[in-house]
């Protein structure tokens, strides 16, 4: 349990560098994806949205990664709440300046890929069938899987209640399945050309990547179902294809250590993942933890849920080579103690850093008896659930901090490249042709005979 006061302590191991793929980062915090309710309702980038990553990269987290992105027009169809869009060239706008503001405070962005809530998710035509790995099986959560404090919201609002149960689900065809992969790839490309440094593949919490692996709700009998190694392969596909079309930038992966249900996920099946991961390309693994919307102590973790995590992490790293981040642990001097011990490379905080985005700031000087420790009451959360941005009772910027001029950017700064790095890196490849043909070559002569005035350049 985390004191509610930290001592004044000089941290040398949170605070160091390190690499993920071919970026280092500054320091070894970073701002966890988190569903913050912040995007329009059609997916686009607000300027509230804008302004809250920015005081997080302002505040010195070195890596600031977004909430799911809706990567796949059929994923868009079925959310909780509102999430940002990026399956085409129109939703650059919106996604370049919140890249520009990450990186002008100094911060690497990381846009975290979905390809779907699937049994998770919501649509605003009821009548729809959600996509999903089985037919008929919607996600059913009881108020005493619920982390603290969101049950009192249930309990008071029963419109709240109608999310205890999903939408009914549909299966979906193997073609629709590889569609989604292509469609996704392409999507990842369009978020290195927005400006994203690193691409985090969604696929923890009972989301429509981990559906396919967990043996729960997963219960087809085709090449996507059954045993292990068809449960893996959806994911593993789409690491392949991300890893082929991405290759100029950091490519990691967020999954569940566990999932904590009886007949669930075990923590031996997800190292299995993460090495298979690592094996096809992998740049880091992210750590988080549950089944998701069926047993939230662990999807939004309690302190006493989350307190096992940087041993779990331990676990993963005894067997992988690439970065480990994990989350929940909001205490720098415990994370620091851990990181030195190997349990993990990278703290990823979101309701801390709600609560305190000079958080990093304060602990790269050595100030971490400034710091302003999250009492996880979860209001904020609360208030995503109710469809609004969140806000929270120590911090009353949170949510407002579009009205703030210090989260506004200026002239490009020097360590601004003016051109995407993932793109300069290395070149983006096709994906409108089989990835085993070869490149489409350029033409290197004139095919039209010239006739204006002047010479031809």
């Amino acid at each position: 349990m985390v004191e509610k006061k930290l001592k004044k302590a000089q941290l040398n191991h949170i605070t160091t560098p390190i690499k993920i793929g071919p970026f280092e980062l500054k320091n070894r915090m970073s701002l966890a994806p988190m569903n913050e309710t912040m995007a329009g309702h059609d997916g686009q980038v607000t300027e509230q949205q804008i302004a809250y990553f920015a005081a997080r990269a302002k505040g010195g987290a070195a890596l600031v990664t977004t909430g799911a992105i809706m990567a796949t027009r059929m994923g868009s169809k079925f959310v909780w709440g509102r999430n940002i869009h990026c399956f085409h060239p129109g939703h650059l706008q919106g996604l370049g300046m919140l890249t520009k503001h990450i990186h002008h405070f100094g911060a690497l962005a990381s846009a975290q890929m979905s390809m779907g809530f699937g049994r998770q998710g919501h649509s605003y035509d009821e009548t729809l069938l959600a996509p999903a790995p089985t037919a008929g099986l919607p996600y059913e959560a009881a108020l005493d899987t619920m982390t603290k404090g969101l049950e009192s919201i249930m309990i008071k609002s029963e419109s709240a209640r109608e999310f205890l149960v999903g939408q009914m689900t549909r299966e979906m065809s193997i073609s629709e399945i590889q569609s989604e992969q292509k469609e996704y790839a392409k999507s990842c490309q369009l978020a290195v050309i927005g400006g994203f440094d690193v691409i985090e593949i969604h696929g923890p919490h009972g989301y429509l990547e981990h559906e396919f692996l967990s043996p729960l709700s997963n219960k087809r009998t085709d090449m996507y179902g059954g045993e292990w190694r068809n449960r893996k392969r959806l994911l593993n596909e789409t690491m392949e294809q991300v890893r082929y079309a991405c290759p100029g930038v950091a490519v990691g992966v967020r999954i569940s250590a566990e999932e904590h249900m009886e007949g669930g996920l075990t923590r031996e099946e997800m190292i299995d993942v993460a090495k298979d991961l690592e094996a096809r390309g992998a740049d880091f693994i992210s750590l988080s933890d549950g089944g998701g919307y069926e047993e939230t102590c662990h999807l939004v973790g309690t302190a006493e849920a989350a307190g096992h995590i940087p041993d779990t992490g331990a676990d993963f790293k005894k067997v992988l080579k690439i970065p480990v981040i994990v989350a929940s642990q909001h205490d720098p001097i415990k994370a620091d103690r851990d990181i030195s011990a190997g349990k993990f490379d990278i703290s990823a905080m979101a309701r801390q850093l709600f609560i305190d985005p000079e958080y990093c700031n304060k602990v790269m000087e050595g100030r971490t008896d400034e710091i302003n420790i999250c009492k996880r009451c979860n209001i904020c959360l609360m208030r995503c659930l109710s469809g609004i941005t969140p806000e929270c009772p120590q911090n009353p910027w949170l949510g407002r901090e579009y009205a703030m001029d210090e989260y506004r950017i200026g002239a490009r700064l020097k360590h601004e490249s003016i051109l995407m790095k993932g793109v300069t890196n290395a070149p983006l490849p096709s994906l409108h042709r089989p990835w085993w043909k070869k490149e489409i070559s350029t033409l290197e002569q004139h095919w039209r005979s010239f006739r204006g005035p002047g010479q031809r350049k």
